[in-house]
């Protein structure tokens, strides 16, 4: 009963991500890695496998002995999101929240590389080399909402009529997947039968991609009592400009260094550094709100004069990172592994963005059968300064068929903000925001296959 109340805890605390609505801005987490280290709490630096060493800690790639390896990996992301308003009672008071909009959409992504090692010194040194390409972030966001209008009826007898008919929707589509080649390779020193040194490097190029804006209001035809076409309830609908245009995003570099020590048969150390990069399309700067401090997607509330933020293009930081992390296994074949990492992750002011620290905590325990069980927790500071600090929880398996090793991984969050109408109607003044309801489920499939 103990162990049922602890992971009921556990979820409850992961109950406070989201942000798919910022996606547009800021782009998703930038720090996206194995199926195994993500299952472990996203500790990717001691815990990554596979080509994803390349991007998170090429000083691994040291510690393969003569091995050609080759990775594949799949990531499905699945956004829920509501947005309600508050509703009163019979006596004028807000005593609910009543949902408008109900939105779900899917981002699926791929990510490959191959690591190799040609070289093994005398003394148990070997230089390895790697290659990964996988989704750095992206910028996907959708959003639908159906609009009602009111429809007064006909004081004839026997007549039947929607009181709310629909007359139309609201949409609004951002696509864009910045993807990452990664090149590096690790060299490993071995000192004593227990203690050696990994160093690595690695170079990354952000590629060039296209980002895609796409917002219209739809109108449907609504009918009189004589059955000839209508339009005099439109007037809940948003009067913003349709838009339809796609943006070029040029290519930037960084690159990545590692180094991790092994203490013991039990204990290990790493550090990494991960530079900063900019890709964007032109010169632009984000809209905030100075009331909320959040992103608008909207640059003025005079609808003659409002501009979408597509027209200014995008400019998107890739954060610098330092990382550190420790591991312990207290019996590499049926015991426990415990992992902690922290990262402290630098936008240096960019883009309204504040720099903040992950605190990351995962664990793996094999069982008598050979199969691991992993989890973890996270808990980030907030990156939008008026947003709650983030916690996820993470979890998975895997199994070794062979020379084939099959990783799953999976993350939930959810989180609860305020934001204004995304349409709101000319004229209408709202004392209040609207309440966004976001919770996303990330699954991840990885087989490696080492010769």
């Amino acid at each position: 009963m103990r162990y049922k109340i602890i992971i009921f805890i556990i979820f409850i605390h992961s109950l406070l991500l989201g942000q798919s609505l910022f996606n547009r801005f800021v782009g998703t987490d930038p720090f996206i890695g194995s199926a195994r280290s993500t299952a472990m709490g996203k500790t990717h630096l001691l815990n990554s496998t596979g080509s994803s060493n390349v991007r998170f800690n090429p000083a691994n790639l040291g510690m393969i002995q003569s091995r050609l390896g080759i990775s594949l990996q799949m990531n499905r992301s699945s956004v829920f999101e509501r947005w309600s308003i508050p509703i009163k009672d019979f006596f004028g008071k807000y005593f609910t929240y009543a949902d408008y909009v109900a939105n779900e959409f899917n981002y699926y992504a791929f990510s490959g590389g191959i690591y190799w090692t040609p070289i093994i010194g005398n003394l148990g040194s070997s230089l390895s080399f790697g290659f990964n390409y996988s989704p750095l972030t992206h910028f996907n966001y959708e959003y639908l909402e159906e609009v009602r209008g009111d429809y007064d009826t006909a004081t004839e007898e026997n007549e039947y009529a929607n009181k709310d008919p629909l007359i139309g929707y609201q949409n609004l589509t951002t696509d864009g997947t910045l993807m990452l080649s990664s090149i590096g390779c690790g060299y490993n020193i071995n000192i004593t039968n227990n203690i050696d040194i990994k160093i690595g490097a690695s170079m990354h190029q952000i590629n060039s991609s296209e980002i895609s804006d796409k917002t219209n209001i739809d109108t449907l035809k609504l009918y009189d009592t004589y059955g000839y076409p209508s339009y005099s309830d439109i007037a809940n609908l948003s009067d913003y400009p349709d838009v339809h245009q796609t943006a070029k995003i040029s290519k930037s570099h960084f690159i990545s260094w590692s180094t991790q020590l092994t203490i013991n048969s039990n204990s290990k150390i790493g550090v990494s550094w991960e530079g900063e990069a900019n890709s964007k399309t032109k010169v632009w700067d984000a809209v905030i709100d100075l009331n909320s401090g959040l992103y608008m997607y909207w640059d003025s509330s005079t609808f003659e004069d409002s501009v979408y933020y597509a027209q200014n293009g995008i400019n998107y930081i890739k954060p610098e990172m330092r990382t550190l992390a420790f591991n312990y296994t207290a019996d590499a074949d049926h015991g426990i592994s415990l992992s902690f990492e922290m990262n402290q992750v630098f936008y240096n002011e960019h883009l309204y963005l504040n720099d903040y620290k992950k605190f990351k905590f995962g664990f793996e325990y094999i069982t008598q059968l050979g199969t691991p069980i992993r989890g973890g927790l996270i808990y980030r500071q907030a990156t939008i300064l008026p947003m709650k600090p983030i916690s996820i929880f993470t979890f998975g398996t895997g199994k070794s068929i062979g020379n084939l090793i099959v990783d799953v991984a999976g993350t939930y969050c959810f989180q609860s903000f305020y934001y204004f109408d995304l349409f709101p109607v000319e004229n209408e003044v709202k004392l209040y925001l609207d309440r966004v309801r976001d919770s996303q489920l990330n699954l991840m499939l990885a087989l490696t296959y080492q010769f």
